[in-house]
């Protein structure tokens, strides 16, 4: 029976999902194409069908994981009042369920080393992801009267991908926990005016 084209874009989305999240748990070399379509409920022949390299899935799976991460930060932190704006955002992105899944949380953090060895489309991805969290950052600073600038948003997105990548290296949760909770600190310190 052959597929309709809703039904090849809906097999599409769901290997994307898929890849968006079992990239950020695993790492992208830590997955290969037959496990992940397995994981998606298809077989591996059938990816090429949908992708015209492994790289293309890469980029596409990024995508997705970045703007789930936008659209997560931008729901939380309309839900609080302006001054409350940064500190929300700070709190959301170091909080511990955020630390303990990675699956579901920021594609930076998750796979920008690899990306960064990674091919173009893929960099060019993670760097749009990039800008597009440093306009959120700068945005939720406006909102809470804090230092606005390009080197304070660079200065709290770096400590925000780097607090969460401690806490997940951290071999006890108490420990984890500590990181998370001192990088919140550290960071809403630095951006008071």
């Amino acid at each position: 029976m052959r597929t309709t084209r809703e039904q090849a874009a809906q097999t599409r989305e769901r290997i994307v999902e898929t890849a968006a999240r079992l990239y950020r748990e695993h790492g992208i070399n830590g997955i290969g194409v037959a496990d992940l379509m397995k994981e998606a409920g298809l077989t591996h022949g059938g990816f090429y069908k949908h992708f015209e390299s492994k790289e293309a899935l890469i980029a596409e799976a990024c995508s997705t994981a970045l703007e789930s991460t936008r659209t997560e930060l931008l729901r939380k932190t309309e839900l609080v009042s302006d001054e409350e704006a940064i500190a929300s955002l700070v709190h959301s992105y170091l909080s511990r369920a955020h630390s303990e899944h990675p699956g579901h949380g920021c594609a930076i953090a998750a796979l920008g080393a690899e990306a960064a060895r990674g091919e173009a489309a893929s960099k060019e991805v993670m760097a749009q992801g990039v800008d597009q969290l440093l306009a959120i950052i700068s945005k939720q600073l406006q909102r809470s009267g804090a230092k606005d600038d390009a080197a304070t948003a660079h200065g709290v997105l770096s400590s925000l991908i780097g607090g969460l990548l401690l806490s997940r290296m951290m071999d006890k949760p108490a420990n984890a926990k500590a990181v998370l909770r001192d990088t919140s600190e550290f960071v809403l310190k630095a951006v008071q005016k």
